[in-house]
């Protein structure tokens, strides 16, 4: 029987191969990336990253197996914060990590957890009000938040012919 996943696996899920063992692939996190609106060389740099964070070199093109990535490399869902309000700030959300994560894990992987946090906030914001619902940090913390779009770009139909995403279509 496998150990329950953690709220960052979960998060990854969505990134992964519909397989078992959930698979994180250089194409399955890829067309999760522009299934979520990001434009092209923003989803092409994520896709990368995983690579890189969570790949052993030198086996940086093989699968990624979900479950088998440490709780030493995984990004925070700052899930252990407490929400006592009802919409959040980016700032808000940063104090949240740092309370959290206390001294940190170092400063490189510091930096690494505010981008993942920073990215959330920037997926799921209201454009008015710069601040995030408290349901959808719920959300988040849980692992069950896979996004939504940056921004819409005019490449959706590339997408859809080359990887087979469909992006906006019927906006």
């Amino acid at each position: 029987m496998s150990k329950p996943l953690t709220p960052f696996q979960r998060h990854l899920l969505f990134f992964s191969t519909p397989t078992h063992p959930t698979r994180l692939t250089l194409y399955s996190s890829l067309r999760a990336a522009l299934s979520l609106g990001l434009d092209f060389p923003v989803a092409l740099i994520l896709s990368l990253s995983l690579r890189m964070l969570y790949a052993p070199y030198p086996h940086v093109f093989r699968p990624i197996n979900v479950e088998r990535i440490p709780a030493s490399r995984q990004r925070s869902q700052i899930s252990h914060a407490m929400l006592v309000k009802e919409k959040y700030t980016c700032g808000e959300l940063l104090k949240l990590l740092k309370s959290e994560n206390g001294n940190g894990k170092g400063f490189v992987n510091d930096k690494i957890n505010q981008g993942h946090v920073v990215g959330f906030w920037a997926m799921a914001a209201d454009a008015r009000t710069n601040r995030v619902r408290r349901e959808d940090v719920e959300r988040f913390q849980d692992g069950e938040w896979a996004g939504g779009p940056i921004w819409v770009s005019g490449h959706s139909s590339v997408v859809r012919k080359v990887l087979g995403v469909r992006v906006y279509e019927g906006a």
